[in-house]
């Protein structure tokens, strides 16, 4: 295999671990908090760092790759911006993907996690099927500390009214979690 590509493969399965090891290693997570972070303080400089450095990353890097360039220039350009296009694109939900399960992982690990019991009314109860068949339960109720709603996916259905108990701990985001 050339070396380019197993450089990319090797990127892939280090993106893939990154992004996938808080759900795997954090059995309740609050996911709202976290998403709000990565999508206010580090979507825009994630696009804006893209939309500089993608193209010269493309055209030193990528375009020197392909083989089959057209003769027509119209062609060749309008491939050349379709290609960066979609480049920028996956580009920035990879690095979104890593900054968001960053934040998940950091707060569970750094910094000192407050231990709170969560004992709590369900004030919503979604049941939800993914494309795969999958059942997974979503469940609303108030965050004791700052009485705003939080979204949380658990193992059981959960009726509305019935009372969520766990012991859970605020991390160094302040996002709820828990590993057991």
């Amino acid at each position: 295999m050339e070396k380019w590509k197993s450089n990319v493969w090797l990127i892939i399965i280090i993106c893939a671990i990154i992004i996938g090891y808080p759900f795997f290693a954090i059995k309740y997570f609050e996911t709202s908090t976290a998403l709000k972070i990565t999508a206010k303080f580090l979507l825009l400089p994630i696009v804006l760092f893209l939309l500089i450095f993608g193209p010269k990353f493309y055209y030193k890097s990528v375009k020197p790759l392909d083989k089959d360039i057209p003769k027509n220039k119209f062609k060749e350009k309008a491939r050349d911006i379709f290609s960066i296009f979609m480049m920028i694109i996956f580009s920035t939900g990879i690095l979104f993907g890593i900054a968001f399960s960053l934040i998940i992982t950091t707060n569970k690990l750094f910094g000192k996690s407050e231990s709170v019991k969560i004992n709590e009314s369900v004030e919503k109860y979604e049941p939800y099927i993914t494309k795969n068949g999958r059942l997974r339960h979503y469940i609303d109720f108030r965050n004791p500390k700052t009485q705003e709603i939080i979204h949380l996916e658990v193992y059981r259905e959960y009726y509305v009214g019935e009372i969520f108990e766990k012991e859970m701990n605020y991390g160094a985001w302040g996002i709820l979690y828990s590993t057991e």
